[in-house]
């Protein structure tokens, strides 16, 4: 089985959002906290499970579309999303901080 290396990219990259968001939400919605440790036994293990599961989908679905020529070009997406998800949850928690 060869891997499709656009689906991974593009499934890497939405999950990557998936998780910041995720990650702020339970900051700001006690409710959807209490879900993903309902789900769980821990809200951090909730979103793992989740964001293992939306990786597996998004691949299934981005793997009907057609492969890309430049991985690099989506290597440095990846990246970049990783760095702006990073810098947007620790803009968030400092924001949190310095407003309490």
């Amino acid at each position: 089985m060869r891997i499709h290396s656009t689906a991974l990219i593009r499934s890497t990259i939405a999950v990557i959002w998936l998780i910041v968001g995720m990650t702020l939400l339970t900051e700001v919605s006690p409710e959807f906290k209490s879900f993903l440790t309902q789900f769980s036994s821990h809200h951090w293990i909730g979103k793992s499970i989740l964001s293992a599961a939306a990786l597996v989908v998004s691949y299934l679905f981005f793997k009907k579309f057609k492969e890309s020529n430049s991985v690099l070009g989506g290597v440095f997406l990846v990246i970049g999303s990783a760095i702006l998800g990073g810098v947007s949850i620790f803009s968030f928690f400092l924001w949190h901080f310095l407003n309490k």
